[in-house]
């Protein structure tokens, strides 16, 4: 045995407690960063055994370090549109190019905002987390749905700027009407009810219905009228109740209305739903007024939601999917490669990227509004680095111990 070798164990156990002391610190620095997921050192004895010897020599430690990357950290509420916590397994996918030609990363923090690209009449808005990586989803279908796929190709940046999408107008084709007539009104007594519809072009409009008591027993006249149209069908008709004051017929009248105001707005048909008036003992009273169709709509803000769905506020009150969140998942998430702030790349014992809906799978879910802390414990990290310190001052406290040795020894042999 050399006199340097009797350094090696203490040389070594200082080195691997010097890299336990870096991951230590760098958790404690991430601390209070969003989806921070920690590391820990850990060791393995280094025992040589020398060639024609029948004896293992002790040569210190062999540090290596793990990602703790399936730890779950806890999630806490923010009430942001667009914060999204991952409870269970998985990350958001984020690339740093709009295109898609950078690096497909990983990240389990949430807080998503926007970033916009373009000037002037080209900017756009994006889907962006904290470090203004581009967050991948499915896109809308146009339909209501998603085109949803596989692999990382069938995703693509969200766009939620004004432009992004429009909530198209809608003619009314369907209304209902509920109110109590009074059962003891005086012919020609007359009451009013309106409902407001919708032409094909988005144009709002007031339907008009008069009731007008008939000299008939339990009859009424009903006369609908609109200011920016004539009734080309159904405009006037008879209401019939029976003696116990239920409507007798009709229970839907279909009215024709042509537009004048504007007179470039299509001719509507609207189904009138009468099925719920009454003629009861009392006062006039109006119950249910609706109708379907709506103006067109411009995209005022988006959200998350459960389902990991991108969702759309119109002006008009409407919303719509903008695109659909993916749980990303590998067969080892320990295996990652940790990349700046909070992000992971793939790796060949990482396995590849399996993408799963939120709503159709139980590995896990999204917590909207919500962003998962990190997942590093305060009171853990400093027993780590007090027991750290401790050994770290013990291989220190041995190589002075071996230094004094040699000196005795040298100054016996002088």
């Amino acid at each position: 045995m050399t006199a340097s070798s009797l350094y090696m164990p203490s040389i070594s156990a200082l080195y691997g407690h010097s890299e336990a002391f870096a991951s230590i610190s760098q958790n404690i620095a991430n601390l209070t960063t969003n989806g921070f997921k920690g590391s820990e050192t850990l060791f393995s004895e280094i025992v040589n055994n020398g060639i024609g010897s029948v004896q293992s020599q002790f040569s210190g430690l062999k540090p290596a370090t793990r990602n703790l990357v399936e730890k779950q950290g806890a999630i806490i509420s923010t009430n942001r549109d667009l914060d999204v916590a991952i409870s269970g397994r998985g990350f958001l996918v984020t690339n740093a190019q709009l295109d898609g030609s950078g690096e497909t990363l990983l990240t389990r923090a949430g807080s998503i905002g926007q970033r916009v690209v373009g000037d002037g009449a080209a900017e756009q808005a994006f889907l962006a987390d904290q470090n203004g990586n581009f967050v991948l989803g499915w896109p809308s279908d146009g339909a209501g749905g998603f085109t949803v796929g596989t692999d990382i190709g069938s995703l693509q940046p969200i766009r939620v700027d004004a432009g992004a999408a429009v909530s198209d107008a809608a003619a009314t084709t369907t209304a209902t009407m509920a109110a109590n007539l009074p059962a003891g009104s005086a012919t020609g007594t007359a009451f009013d009810l309106s409902v407001g519809v919708f032409d094909d072009l988005g144009n709002a409009h007031t339907l008009l219905f008069d009731f007008t008591k008939n000299a008939a027993a339990d009859t009424w006249d009903v006369a609908a009228t609109t200011p920016d149209g004539t009734l080309s069908a159904g405009g006037t008709f008879a209401m019939v109740f029976d003696a116990s004051g239920l409507l007798v017929s009709p229970t839907t009248q279909s009215l024709g209305i042509d537009w004048t105001n504007p007179a470039t707005a299509a001719a509507s048909a609207i189904d009138v739903d009468f099925s719920a008036m009454t003629q009861f003992g009392g006062s006039f009273v109006p119950q249910t007024i609706d109708s379907n169709g709506n103006a067109a709509g411009t995209l005022v803000k988006a959200t998350v939601n459960a389902a990991g769905e991108i969702v759309g506020l119109f002006s008009n009150g409407l919303t719509g999917g903008l695109g659909k969140l993916p749980i990303a998942t590998v067969i080892s998430e320990n295996a990652l490669t940790p990349k700046q702030g909070t992000y992971f790349a793939l790796t060949a014992e990482s396995g590849d990227i399996t993408l799963l809906e939120a709503d159709r799978t139980s590995i896990a879910s999204f917590a909207p509004q919500a962003l998962e802390e990190s997942a590093v414990e305060l009171a853990d990290e400093f027993s780590k680095m007090i027991i750290t310190q401790r050994a770290y001052s013990s291989a220190a406290q041995a190589i002075r111990v071996v230094d004094e040795m040699q000196q005795v020894a040298a100054r016996m042999i002088s």
